[in-house]
Formats: structure tokens, C-alpha cells, sequence
């Protein structure tokens, strides 16, 4: 490739009379003109050039582009009237408030210098190719690694709400991605997304090697850029986690001690495999929330995971055969009013989304659990999630009205030990105080331990006997005495007859026992004690 390899491309093809004029400057001059054709083409610098002019070439040809690129939107808006000029102006001047750069703005480098440069790293969201991603003090810029041409329009850093570092999964080498959302849901699509404003930002993702075979990276100051090449084998984290550092907010990031997943082989890694729909990717459960790094990625963080209500719990499994089981994720997305009926008034629901992930292996089952029983009492905590008076009316003075959370165990286990405490003071205790032959001892023992509970079976018995000999039935309470229910003409001897049989029946013969009964009853324990 000769020295005048571009000035002799570009003259042989520029119209005629350009060409003419390109080819009649002096001789001396064509060094000069062809390094900059170079240098605007976005090639790299010549060999033949000055120190100062390659250190400071990747600079100039970053600021040319960006010189470039607003001659071409000045072009364009002068397009317009003049009439919609001097409104402009008018609006401008009238306005002080600094205005939010914007998707596609592009600030001067004055107000916008860059920081941090990862060259040429490759990308899958929004674009699918290399390119290097800078870090501005406002916003992120893509551009192409050797033109540097813009590859998308300038993003305000202020649209990013969450940062992620992960490890890749289905690498054969380690490997790392970075995720950077705008929001923790995907956009809507289709006629709900004409309902919401769109995102200030896209989701960001790209990735690389955890020691790849070459990086370059570029720190930039107001005098001069200072790239920096990786050697070969040197490790791309901290280079990640500067890039990650400028930016303003947290980066989140994996971890095993918060979760481990059962069923990965190899290294352990905080994250199960999951397919939603037909698309697979990973549910990474950290201490913050659940990450789906799928496209598009999806988060819930735990003020947005429904509490458990009903069963209806934010994170909760589902498996037929214990192989396999699926992952329902329940979030909040706001609340929404309740049509009562007729005669009740109208009240305030809280609204969900369920999301299901299936075809996950069955171990993971239990490491969910214990995540979900260690942050179950953070789920749905959301300040404007449950709102109401002073008086609990709905309406007037907002005030947070935390979500009680319940737990059915408890109370389950509470009532079996009622349960407990009274059996065990019945016919086993009688039992025991009966065999010991403590007869004069019963009276006490009674009195520490509660009336009824050191009597005999035939003491309790006769009791028995008593309290239905006493007791009167109530005609308004006894099916038999109801008004209509048996003929007039049965006598009222008869009809109590009825009475007693079918009363003998219903207590085993045990409440309110004739002489007879009680004599015949005798002599069979006699006759069943002599055999």
C-alpha cells in the first residue's frame, strides 16, 4: 500500500473538476492531504509519522467524527423555516432549566468528555457486532473500532436503573457479561406499549473471555487518551469493574454463598438453567432479587415479588415427578379497584403478573426454598404499595400499612397441643389414679389437677346418669318434639319411651341407664371378669 495509495483513489474518483483541482496542488503537499484522507477514513496512522501524531491520532479521529456528525444535524435543521428558527430561539431564551440529554442527543465534548473506553468488544444487545463501548460523564457511546463512526445514537446515563456482572454460562472457556437495564420489566410491545412512554435506554449487554487473547483499553483525561494493550492471558475483570465504576449506580453481581445451584456440574455457580417459552438462559437468585439474563432480561427485585398470600407466593415451584419442576415468579405492577356486590362498596386490589419458567432440574427445589424462606419477609415491602388514612378508609393523608405476614404452621401447631393437653387429662390419667387403689388421694388430686379428672369410669358414670335423669328435654330443640313431627294420639308414656331408646342409642346406652340396665350390666362385667 503506497503513500499515496488514498490520494490517488479519491482523485481518480471525485467529479471531474474537483479531481482536476485536487491533482493541480503541489507535489509537496500530497503527503499531507493523503494522511489526512487517512485520518477521516478512520484508517490507522502511518508508520512514517511523528511521535505526537500517532499518540494523539485516535483522539482526533474520535473528535472529528464527532465534528462530523454534527455538521451533518446542523445541515438538517436548516432546513427548516425561519419562521420555526425564531420560535426556537424564542423558546430558548425563555427557557433556563437545563435540559436531560436524550437518546440520539449528542453533547458537545465539553459538557460530555468521555472516561473509559473498552475497544472493540463484542455486543448482542442493541446491535449484534463489535464495537467500542465509552463511558461518557453523561452518556454511553458506540461506536465503530476503526472509522469510529457512531454505531448507535448517544444514551443517557441517567435511563440505566440497574448494572449487572455475571458469568457467562454455556462457555467452554470462563467467560464474563456485562447487563445494563433500563428498568426492571422488558418495554411493552403492541398496543400496550403505545399506553407507556418509551425507555430513555436500551438494555446493554456484551461480553469477553475472562483472560482473552488481546484487550485494549482507553483511559481518557482532559490532556490526552492513554490506551493500554492487554497482554495475552491477563484477566478482563478489572478492567470490567473500572468500566462499571463510572457509571452511577451499583453494579449487582452473583453469589454463591447467597445461592448454589444443586444440579450445576463443575464450578458452582449461583444461578439455574430455565427456559421461558422456548428460549433458555439462566434465573440468577441474588440477594437483591431474581435476574432472567435472557432477551430480554427481566428482574424482580424482592420489594416486587408478591408476599405470601393464599398460597400465591412471589417465588414458588412446581414439579408432577420431582425430575423436573417449573419456577413461578409473581410481581406487583400496581393496584387496581375490586367490584363489590350489591350493597358492598368498591375496594383497592393489588395486581400481579405471573411469569413460568419451566423445564428446570428438580434438585434445585430445595436450595429455592431455603431462599425463599431466608427474604420471605421482604417480599412486597413497598412503600406506595398499600396505602391508607388515618381512619383506614383509603383516601385522605397516605401512610405505609405494612403487609402482615403469616405463618399457618404456627398457628396449626398451637392448636394440635390444645388438643393434646386436653385428651391427656381424661380417662388416662382416671386410669392410672384407679390402679394405684388411691381412693382418699383422689380428692386431692382432683383439686390440684382440675374437677373430673381422678374419677373412676363408674363414678363418671353414675354423674352421667344423674345429669340426664335431671335434665328436661327442650320441645323447641328435639326433633321428635316438634309440633307435627309424631301423631296426637301416641301417649305420652309411649313417647318418651321413643325418647329414652332413641337417647341410649346416641350415647352407647352410658346417659341416663334404667336400674335394670345398670343391674344387667353389672353382672356381664361380673360374668366377663370370672372367665
Amino acid at each position: 500500500m503506497g503513500t499515496r495509495n488514498y490520494y490517488d483513489v479519491i482523485a481518480a474518483n471525485l467529479p471531474a473538476e474537483l479531481g482536476t483541482k485536487l491533482r493541480s496542488l503541489p507535489d509537496e503537499l500530497v503527503p499531507t492531504i493523503d494522511t489526512v484522507f487517512r485520518l477521516i477514513s478512520g484508517d490507522i496512522c502511518p508508520s512514517s509519522a511523528s511521535g505526537s501524531l500517532r499518540t494523539s491520532w485516535t483522539k482526533a479521529q474520535q473528535d472529528i467524527s464527532g465534528a462530523i456528525e454534527q455538521l451533518k444535524s446542523g445541515d438538517r435543521s436548516s432546513t427548516t423555516s425561519s419562521k420555526r428558527s425564531r420560535e426556537d430561539d424564542a423558546e430558548d431564551a425563555r427557557t433556563t432549566k437545563k435540559v436531560k440529554p436524550s437518546a440520539g442527543a449528542a453533547l458537545p465534548e465539553e459538557e460530555d468528555p468521555a472516561l473509559f473506553t473498552l475497544n472493540a468488544l463484542s455486543l448482542t444487545a442493541p446491535i449484534r457486532k463489535k464495537a467500542d463501548i465509552t463511558v461518557h460523564r453523561q452518556t454511553l457511546r458506540l461506536t465503530h473500532p476503526t472509522t469510529h463512526a457512531a454505531e448507535h445514537p448517544p444514551i443517557p446515563l441517567s435511563g440505566f436503573r440497574r448494572a449487572f456482572l455475571l458469568p457467562t454460562r454455556g462457555k467452554t472457556k470462563p467467560h464474563w457479561t456485562v447487563l445494563l437495564m433500563p428498568s426492571d420489566a422488558p418495554a411493552p410491545t403492541g398496543k400496550a406499549a403505545a399506553k407507556e412512554p418509551p425507555a430513555d435506554a436500551p438494555q446493554i449487554a456484551f461480553g469477553l473471555d475472562a483472560t482473552p487473547p488481546g484487550l485494549t483499553t482507553t483511559a481518557h483525561t482532559e490532556a490526552d487518551a492513554t490506551v493500554t494493550t492487554h497482554p495475552k492471558g491477563s484477566l478482563a475483570l478489572p478492567s470490567l469493574r473500572t468500566f462499571l465504576a463510572h457509571l452511577p449506580i451499583p453494579t449487582l453481581e452473583p453469589s454463591t454463598t447467597v445461592f448454589r445451584s444443586a444440579a450445576a456440574a463443575g464450578e458452582p455457580v449461583a444461578g439455574v438453567e430455565a427456559y421461558r417459552g422456548a428460549k433458555s438462559g439462566t434465573l440468577w437468585f441474588l440477594d437483591e432479587g431474581v435476574l432472567w439474563d435472557g432477551r430480554p432480561a427481566e428482574f424482580w427485585p424482592l420489594a416486587e415479588l408478591a408476599p405470601g398470600e393464599e398460597g400465591a407466593e412471589g417465588v414458588r415451584t412446581i414439579s408432577a415427578t420431582g425430575r423436573m419442576c417449573s419456577i413461578i415468579l409473581r410481581r406487583l405492577v400496581g393496584k387496581g379497584k375490586t367490584e363489590g356486590d350489591e350493597g358492598e362498596e368498591e375496594g383497592e386490589k393489588v395486581e400481579s403478573v405471573d411469569v413460568d419458567f419451566g423445564m428446570v432440574d428438580g434438585k434445585e427445589q430445595e436450595g429455592i426454598a431455603r431462599w425463599v424462606k431466608c427474604r420471605r419477609q421482604l417480599f412486597g415491602k413497598r412503600n406506595e404499595l398499600v396505602t391508607a388514612d388515618a381512619k383506614g378508609k383509603g383516601k385522605g393523608k397516605e401512610k405505609v400499612v405494612p403487609i402482615p405476614v403469616e405463618d399457618d404452621d404456627d398457628s396449626e401447631d398451637e392448636d394440635f397441643s390444645l388438643g393434646s393437653e386436653g385428651s391427656d387429662g381424661g380417662s388416662a390419667t382416671s386410669d392410672s389414679g384407679s390402679e394405684d387403689g388411691s381412693g382418699a388421694d383422689g380428692d386431692d388430686k382432683s383439686e390440684e389437677l382440675g374437677s373430673g379428672s381422678e374419677l373412676s369410669d363408674d363414678e363418671a358414670e353414675a354423674e352421667g346418669g344423674d345429669e340426664g335423669d335431671d335434665e328436661e328435654l327442650d320441645p323447641a330443640h328435639h326433633p321428635l318434639l316438634r309440633p307435627g313431627a309424631m301423631p296426637k294420639h301416641i301417649s305420652r308414656a309411649a313417647l318418651d319411651a321413643v325418647v329414652g331408646m332413641v337417647e341410649a342409642d346416641m350415647t352407647d346406652g352410658r346417659k341416663g341407664p334404667t336400674d335394670d340396665q345398670v343391674e344387667e350390666s353389672e353382672s356381664e362385667e361380673e360374668d366377663e371378669l370370672e372367665d
